[in-house]
């Protein structure tokens, strides 16, 4: 049996990266032959992976600056077409094929490729752009989750993009490119998904076949459990951009005069820095950086205004027993209080925030939380190890989807 990945990147930026790199290596130690299909340069996966075979276009993704050709390329991705053909020519009736990101470079016409050979296709849902055209199920411009039916007549009227209608009127064009593969084809694949609570919004689509497996979590702080009573760090960790609520957290920070430790890049970072000259806004850190910080941390914010798949960030700080206040948009966060990890605040409100930061100035509480945080870590997600089993059961069919 061979496995084949997909991934628009083979450096690990973000989560969808890091997913795709431990699937080669949980694959590669149980003795499958694995091959990597990667729009950048791949040096990524050959760093990591001398003995996997890379097949890289060496193409930049959009988020590093976009230029006219990709008003075409980013819609059907013609090198990324033939080159995945290439690969599955060979005889794919023995290949698994995972497929991870592809909106930054290798685009929908991967599944036009897929849709040509009989390999079995697995897909892990990182976000939501299987069904929705920006991704994220939110209306940039009204700053609100976005309820009407994607592709719909009502979705091609709504100037719901982060950008401009222009842009949201090629992301629908690009959404219809990817649903041409095919509804055959897109109802034999098995969708993964990182959290149960996504299921909904996908069966917009013509999916059929589903199945959990939530992504790991690494404790954040690489100290055993933390005395988050004892500290008074605030903590945002992750990108600084709006769908992500750093400016719903900037209102609440000034309206408290609470400092806060904000890391991540993103293009708001400026203006995060300008809103909150009494917090650091470091930018991006060094891991070891990010786990000392860790340890001297009260509570982490985890803010964000779209349908947050997730949420590793929470789960990663419950791990060491730091507490968390949520959005409500995140689908984590139902659990989170019912647990008694933390708190759960009203996405974009910056007041229902700022009461919730107002709390949590009692250490009583604090330590109460942690408490729940500590003891609800061990059941939020698998350890790699554990995941590690399951991906590879998967791939062997000892594991099987459920069909709708």
């Amino acid at each position: 049996m061979r496995l084949l990945v997909i991934n628009d990147v083979s450096t690990v930026w973000g989560g969808a990266t890091k997913v795709a790199m431990r699937c080669i290596e949980a694959a590669t130690s149980a003795g499958m032959e694995c091959t990597a299909l990667v729009g950048d340069d791949g040096a990524g996966i050959r760093a990591r992976f001398p003995q996997v075979q890379v097949e890289a276009l060496g193409e930049k993704p959009l988020r590093e600056g976009a230029h006219p050709g990709d008003v075409f390329s980013r819609n059907f991705n013609g090198r990324a077409y033939r080159a995945l053909g290439r690969l599955l020519s060979g005889g794919s009736q023995d290949m698994i094929v995972h497929v991870h990101g592809w909106s930054q470079i290798l685009s929908p016409s991967i599944f036009h490729a897929l849709a040509r050979h009989r390999a079995n296709v697995v897909l892990t849902t990182h976000d939501f752009f299987l069904t929705c055209p920006n991704g994220g199920y939110v209306n940039y411009q009204r700053g609100d989750i976005c309820h009407v039916k994607p592709l719909s007549m009502s979705c091609l009227a709504s100037n719901c993009d982060k950008r401009n209608y222009l842009h949201k009127l090629w992301r629908f064009a690009r959404s219809l490119t990817q649903q041409g593969a095919g509804e055959a084809f897109w109802s034999r694949i098995g969708v993964i998904l990182a959290h149960e609570a996504m299921e909904p919004y996908l069966r917009a689509g013509p999916f059929r076949n589903f199945l959990t497996l939530r992504t790991p979590a690494e404790p954040l702080s690489r100290n055993g459990r933390v005395r988050a009573w004892d500290n008074d760090r605030i903590l945002y960790l992750g990108r600084m951009t709006w769908e992500k609520g750093v400016r719903t957290l900037a209102e609440a920070l000034n309206a408290t005069g609470s400092p806060a430790t904000l890391i991540g890049q993103g293009p708001l970072l400026r203006e995060i820095r300008q809103a909150l000259p009494h917090c650091w806004v470091a930018g991006w850190l060094e891991d070891d950086e990010v786990a000392r910080i860790a340890s001297e941390t009260r509570y982490v914010i985890m803010p964000s205004r779209m349908p947050e798949p997730y949420g590793l960030v929470a789960a990663e700080a419950l791990m060491c027993g730091i507490p968390v206040i949520v959005s409500s948009n995140a689908l984590i966060a139902e659990e989170i209080a019912r647990n008694g990890a933390g708190l759960v605040f009203e996405s974009g409100n910056a007041q229902s925030l700022a009461e919730k930061i107002a709390l949590m100035r009692s250490d009583d509480l604090v330590r109460h939380l942690s408490d729940g945080a500590f003891a609800y870590a061990r059941k939020i997600a698998p350890t790699w190890s554990e995941w590690s089993g399951r991906i590879v059961d998967i791939y062997t069919g000892k594991t099987r989807f459920i069909s709708q």
